[in-house]
C-alpha cells in the first residue's frame, strides 16, 4: 500500500442530519485503513448540516465537500461519483456508522480474493438494541452467476448500497434520480458486471433505523417506487436474457410485490386520492406480468389477486382487517427520531 495515496472513495450524500452527522463522520476518521477519501454532497441542508461539513473538511484534508441545491439522493451519489479520485468506491449514509475496521476489512477481502465487489454485514441500530445479520466471520468468496442469484434473491447479500466496497468498474449504471429505492433498483446491474464478490460474514456497518425514514412511513409513493424498483430487475434480466429459466419466477415475484405493496398502502397510508391513485397504478402495471400460476404465488395469495381483479371491494374489506401478532408487540423495537 503506497503511503498516502487515495484508494478507497468514500461517498456520503448530506441532508438535515445534524443530529446524527458527525458520529458518521467520526467513524470514517476512526477508521484503521487510512487511504481514503470521504467526499459528502451537502443535498442543500436547511440545517446545520451544511456547516457541520465544512467544519470537518478544515480539520481534515481526506474531506471534501460540495453544496448544491436539493436534488435528492441518488444524484447526490452520482455527483460524488464523478468527484472520486479513487478505484474503489465505499457509501456510507450520513445518518449511520461504521466500526473502525470495516474499510480495512472488505479492502483485504477485495484484494486477497481479486473480487470485484466485498461485501459485509450489518447491524439494524434502534434506541433500545441493535440486531446483527449475521455472525461467524467466515469469508465465502461467489462467481457472478451466484452473487447476481444471491442478491436478486436479497437474503445472503441484501440490495444496500452502504454495506460494500465496490471496484469502479462494476459501476455501470447510474441511480436513477427522483425515486426512493434507487439502490434496489441500481445495484444488482453493478453486480451483473463483477466477475466475482467476496462476502465476509461479519456485520459493520450500523444501519439506523428512524422515523419518517424511506422504509419506516406511510407515504404511498413510496410503495409505488419499491413496486417499480421490483419491475425494473425483472424486465432488466428479461430484456438481457439472463437466468430464462427463472423468468416465469421473477414475474410471479413481481406480483407478489405488488399484492403486498398494495396491502401496505390500504393498511399504512392515509385514505384518500394520493393513496387511490397509486394503488390504481400499481394494479395496472400488474396486468403485463399476468397470468401467474397457483403454484408461483401460493394458494392464498392466488385468491387474493383474484379478489384484487374481481371483487375489489371483499378485498379493500379483508385487508383493511389487522391481525394483532403477539410475537411482534413482545419483540417490539424503539425507532430514532
Amino acid at each position: 500500500m503506497v503511503e498516502g495515496k487515495i484508494l478507497i472513495s468514500i461517498i456520503t450524500p448530506v441532508y438535515n442530519v445534524e443530529k446524527y452527522l458527525p458520529q458518521c463522520i467520526d467513524s470514517v476518521i476512526a477508521q484503521t485503513f487510512r487511504n481514503w477519501e470521504l467526499i459528502l454532497v451537502d443535498d442543500g441542508s436547511t440545517d446545520r448540516s451544511g456547516a457541520i461539513c465544512d467544519e470537518y473538511a478544515a480539520k481534515d484534508s481526506r474531506i471534501r465537500v460540495h453544496h448544491k441545491e436539493n436534488s435528492g439522493q441518488a444524484d447526490s451519489r452520482n455527483i460524488a461519483l464523478r468527484m472520486a479520485r479513487a478505484d474503489l468506491i465505499g457509501y456510507v449514509d450520513s445518518d449511520d456508522w461504521i466500526e473502525p475496521d470495516m474499510y480495512e476489512v472488505l479492502y483485504r477481502a477485495m484484494t486477497e480474493t481479486g473480487a470485484d465487489i466485498s461485501v459485509c454485514g450489518y447491524f439494524t441500530s434502534y434506541t433500545n438494541c441493535e440486531k446483527p445479520s449475521c455472525s461467524g466471520g467466515m469469508t465465502a468468496v461467489y462467481d457472478r452467476e451466484e452473487a447476481l442469484k444471491l442478491i436478486l434473491d436479497d437474503k445472503v447479500i441484501k440490495s444496500y448500497l452502504v454495506d460494500k466496497l465496490y471496484n469502479r468498474k462494476v459501476i455501470v449504471a447510474d441511480q436513477p434520480g427522483s425515486y426512493y429505492y434507487e439502490d434496489y433498483a441500481t445495484l444488482f446491474k453493478w453486480f451483473d458486471a463483477a466477475d466475482r464478490v467476496s462476502v465476509v460474514e461479519t456485520p459493520m456497518y450500523h444501519y439506523r433505523q428512524r422515523k419518517g425514514s424511506t422504509d419506516h412511513d406511510g407515504d404511498p409513493k413510496k410503495k409505488y417506487h419499491f413496486f417499480l424498483a421490483e419491475k425494473e430487475r425483472c424486465s432488466y434480466l428479461t430484456r438481457n436474457g439472463i437466468f430464462p429459466e427463472l423468468h416465469q419466477a421473477f414475474a410471479a415475484k413481481v406480483v407478489r410485490v405488488g399484492l403486498r405493496e398494495i396491502k401496505g398502502i390500504v393498511r399504512k397510508c392515509p385514505p384518500g386520492d394520493v393513496s387511490d391513485h397509486y394503488i390504481k397504478c400499481i394494479k395496472s402495471e400488474l396486468g403485463a406480468f399476468l397470468p401467474v400460476r397457483i403454484g408461483s404465488l401460493g394458494f392464498f395469495r392466488w385468491i387474493v389477486l383474484k379478489l384484487l381483479f374481481l371483487c375489489p371491494d371483499i378485498y379493500f374489506f379483508l385487508m383493511k382487517i389487522r391481525i394483532r401478532d403477539k410475537r411482534k408487540v413482545r419483540n417490539a423495537v424503539n425507532l430514532y427520531d
